[in-house]
C-alpha cells in the first residue's frame, strides 16, 4: 500500500504533563452490532482506543489481521479496540454473520448516520484512527502500521504525542446517506426536530434546565445539542429502536434528524430565517397533558406539601390518602404532575380497597397453594426447614424456580377489577387505558404513596398533584389490563464489576397482549433486553434498552401489541456497571445487595398485558 507521512505538529507544553497534540474530534456514544453501548468517556481509564472500519464483503482483510496483531500485542496495556461500521450495512444479524465468517470477534460499533466516521475523519476502509477518550483527540489516522505502532508506545510511555496522518489507498467510503441533506435550514428542517423531540421539556416551566424556545436560544445551545445528540444522552429514549419490536414513545431521534441537527450546527448554527416556529409554539394552559385527548379531570388528588431539605439523605415517605369516594367509579386514565420534579424522583402508587390490602403473606401462602401439590409441598417444607433452622428462606429461588406464580398479583393484591392509578419517574408520568378497558376504583378507596425525594442543594417545598380521569356514568369497560412483574430479591454484585449480568423469568400464564414493558434498576443499572421465549421453543427480542439511565425510569409502549400464547416467558437479562467508570456510583469498592435506597440495587421488570380472554367471558 502506499502511504507517505507528515507530522501536524500542534504546538504548547503542559509543565510536568504529557501532552496531547491531536484533533479534538469530542466526545461520541454508539451501539454495536450485539446491541452493546460504547460511550467513549466510560473508556477513559484507557491509554488509547483504536477503531477501524468494517462493511460486509467490503473490509479490508490485510488491515484487520494487522489490527488483529496490535491487538494481541497491547491489549492488555490499556488500549481497546474497537471497529465501526460507516453506515454501509443496517442489518445488525448481515454483520454478525459476516463477523463470524471472517473469524471477528471485536465489537463493531454501528453508525448508521455516519456522523461518527466523519467526525473521526475515516474516509477509507483500510484506515485506522488512534482516539484518546480523556481528551476526546484524534492522535493517528492512517494504516495498522509502524506509525501507529510509534504513537500507541509513545501514548503508554507518557510522551508528547502530536497528529500523525498517514494516507491509504484502500476502498473509499461512501457518505451518500450523510451527503444527501444539502443546504440546511433553521426554520424549514431544525425547528421542526427541536419542536417534535425536545420543545415539550425545554421550555418555560418544562423539567429541562434550559429552553429552546427561539432560534437564538436554540443558536445558543447549539454546542450542547451536539454533544448530547452525538452521546445519544438525549432524547433519553435510551432504547435501541433498530432491533426489537417499535415503541410508541421511543424517544429517539430519527438517523436524518440527527444528521440534520449535526450538519446544521458544524456549518455554523445559521439561525436566519422568516420566521421562528419555536416562537410561535402555544402550550396548552392545563397542567394535565391528558386534558387535549380527555379534557379536564374527574378528579384530583393534592398531596399534602412536603418539605425536602436542601442536603442530606430522605428516607422514603409513605403517605396515605383518603378518596372521599362515594361510589364507584371506572377508571379510564390517570397522571401525575409533581409540584417539584427537581427533588421528586419517583412515586410507587397503590390503591387500597375499602376494606384494607390483604397481608401480602397471606396473598404468598395461596400462591404456593395454587401451583400443583407436588410443587407445593416441596415449597412449603423447604420454607419450614429454613425457618427452623433460623435461617431465612430462598425466596428469590421459589420465585425463579417457578415462574408461574404471579407476582403481579402478590404485589398488586390480587384483584383482577381492581384499577390502578399512575405512579411517577422522569418521563413516565401518564397511564391510560386503551378504548374499551379500565379497572374499578370502589367507594372508600384510598391511596398509598411511596415517595422517594433527592436533595437538590436547596429547600423546597413539594406539591404533586395526580388526576384521574373515569369512564362515563353507566359505562362498564369490557375489558381490565392486568400484567406481570419480574423481581430478583437476591443480588450480590461484585466491587467494581464494569459488566454484572443477571437474569429473570417472567411466565405470562394465558394468551394475552403485552403492551409495555418497564426495566427498573438504580444507579448501577446499565442495561436489560426482554427476549420472549415460546412454549414451541422459538425465542423473539421484544426490546433492548443498552443505555439505561435511573433518571429516567422509562415505560416502553409498544406501537402494535404483542400477542403471545399461554406459557410463554419473558426472560429480561441486564447487568450492573458497579465501576469507577460508571460516574453515577455511589460507592464502586463495595459488593452491592438489594434494597430500596438508590445506592442499594434492585433488579425489576414491569409488564402491562391484557388476556385474550376475559375473567368472566364465555
Amino acid at each position: 500500500m502506499k502511504r507517505f507521512a507528515a507530522l501536524i505538529a500542534l504546538a504548547g507544553l503542559l509543565a510536568g504533563a504529557p501532552l496531547r497534540a491531536g484533533e479534538r474530534v469530542g466526545d461520541f456514544a454508539l451501539i454495536d452490532h450485539a446491541g452493546l453501548f460504547h460511550h467513549m468517556a466510560w473508556y477513559d481509564d484507557q491509554q488509547a482506543i483504536v477503531l477501524m472500519p468494517q462493511s460486509i464483503k467490503a473490509s479490508d482483510a490485510e488491515a484487520l489481521a494487522a489490527l488483529r496483531e496490535l491487538r494481541t500485542r497491547y491489549e492488555m496495556q490499556g488500549v481497546t479496540f474497537l471497529l465501526i461500521n460507516p453506515g454501509l450495512d443496517s442489518s445488525r444479524e448481515a454483520v454478525q454473520a459476516a463477523a463470524d465468517q471472517e473469524g471477528i470477534d471485536l465489537p463493531i460499533l454501528m453508525d448508521d448516520t455516519q456522523l461518527v466516521t466523519a467526525l473521526l475523519g475515516l474516509t477509507h476502509l483500510d484506515q485506522a484512527v488512534v482516539y484518546d477518550p480523556a481528551s476526546f483527540e484524534v492522535l493517528y489516522r492512517g494504516e495498522a502500521d509502524a506509525s501507529l505502532v510509534q504513537v500507541l508506545d509513545g501514548v503508554l510511555a507518557g510522551d508528547s504525542v502530536e497528529l500523525v496522518t498517514t494516507a491509504t489507498d484502500g476502498a473509499a467510503i461512501s457518505f451518500a446517506s450523510l451527503q444527501s441533506h444539502g443546504e440546511l435550514s433553521y426554520e424549514h428542517d431544525i425547528a421542526p426536530i427541536i419542536t417534535e423531540n425536545c420543545a415539550e421539556c425545554h421550555r418555560q416551566g418544562g423539567i429541562a434546565p434550559f429552553a429552546m424556545d427561539s432560534k437564538l436560544a436554540v443558536r445558543r445551545w447549539s454546542p450542547m445539542i451536539r454533544e448530547a445528540v452525538l452521546t445519544r444522552r438525549m432524547p433519553p429514549g435510551q432504547i435501541d429502536n433498530k432491533v426489537g419490536h417499535r415503541m410508541r414513545n421511543e424517544m429517539n431521534l430519527a438517523d436524518a434528524e440527527m444528521q440534520k441537527l449535526v450538519r446544521w450546527i458544524d456549518s455554523g448554527a445559521d439561525s436566519e430565517s422568516a420566521g421562528d416556529p419555536l416562537a410561535r409554539i402555544e402550550w396548552p394552559d392545563s397542567r394535565w397533558s391528558l386534558a387535549k385527548l380527555l379534557g379536564e379531570p374527574d378528579l384530583i388528588v393534592k398531596i399534602p406539601p412536603q418539605t425536602v431539605p436542601a442536603t442530606g439523605v430522605i428516607d422514603y415517605r409513605n403517605i396515605s390518602i383518603d378518596l372521599d369516594l362515594s361510589e364507584d367509579h371506572w377508571v379510564r386514565a390517570s397522571e401525575v404532575s409533581p409540584g417539584d420534579p427537581g427533588v421528586l424522583h419517583h412515586i410507587i402508587t397503590t390503591v387500597i380497597p375499602p376494606g384494607g390490602r390483604r397481608h401480602g403473606r397471606d396473598l404468598f401462602v395461596e400462591a404456593i397453594n395454587s401451583l400443583p401439590e407436588e410443587r407445593a409441598v416441596a415449597i412449603r417444607s423447604e420454607i419450614f426447614a429454613a425457618m427452623v433452622a433460623g435461617e431465612r428462606p430462598d425466596i428469590d429461588r421459589v420465585f425463579a424456580e417457578n415462574p408461574d406464580i404471579d407476582l403481579g398479583a402478590l404485589l398488586g393484591g390480587g384483584d383482577y377489577d381492581q384499577g390502578s392509578v399512575a405512579s411517577y419517574a422522569p418521563g413516565n408520568r401518564v397511564a391510560l387505558n386503551p378504548e374499551g378497558t379500565g379497572g374499578l376504583l370502589k367507594a372508600g378507596s384510598s391511596l398509598h404513596l411511596q415517595m422517594h425525594y433527592t436533595t437538590s442543594g436547596r429547600e423546597t417545598v413539594d406539591a404533586t398533584e395526580i388526576a384521574i380521569y373515569f369512564h362515563d356514568d353507566g359505562e362498564i369497560p369490557r375489558e381490565r389490563m392486568s400484567g406481570g412483574v419480574g423481581n430478583a430479591f437476591t443480588i450480590n454484585i461484585p466491587a467494581q464489576a464494569r459488566d454484572h449480568e443477571m437474569q429473570i423469568v417472567t411466565h405470562v400464564p394465558a394468551e394475552a397482549e403485552i403492551h409495555s414493558l418497564m426495566p427498573h434498576m438504580h444507579f448501577r443499572g446499565k442495561r436489560m433486553a426482554f427476549v420472549a421465549h415460546y412454549p414451541d421453543g422459538s425465542e423473539e427480542l421484544i426490546l433492548s434498552v443498552p443505555a439505561y439511565s435511573f433518571d429516567w425510569q422509562l415505560s416502553h409502549e409498544l406501537e402494535t401489541p404483542l400477542r403471545v400464547p399461554a406459557g410463554t416467558q419473558i426472560i429480561a437479562t441486564g447487568a450492573f456497571d458497579n465501576s469507577a467508570q460508571n460516574r453515577f456510583n455511589p460507592n464502586p469498592n463495595i459488593e452491592v445487595h438489594w434494597g430500596e435506597q438508590s445506592w442499594n440495587e434492585m433488579f425489576m421488570a414491569f409488564y402491562r398485558w391484557k388476556t385474550i380472554t376475559q375473567p368472566g367471558s364465555e
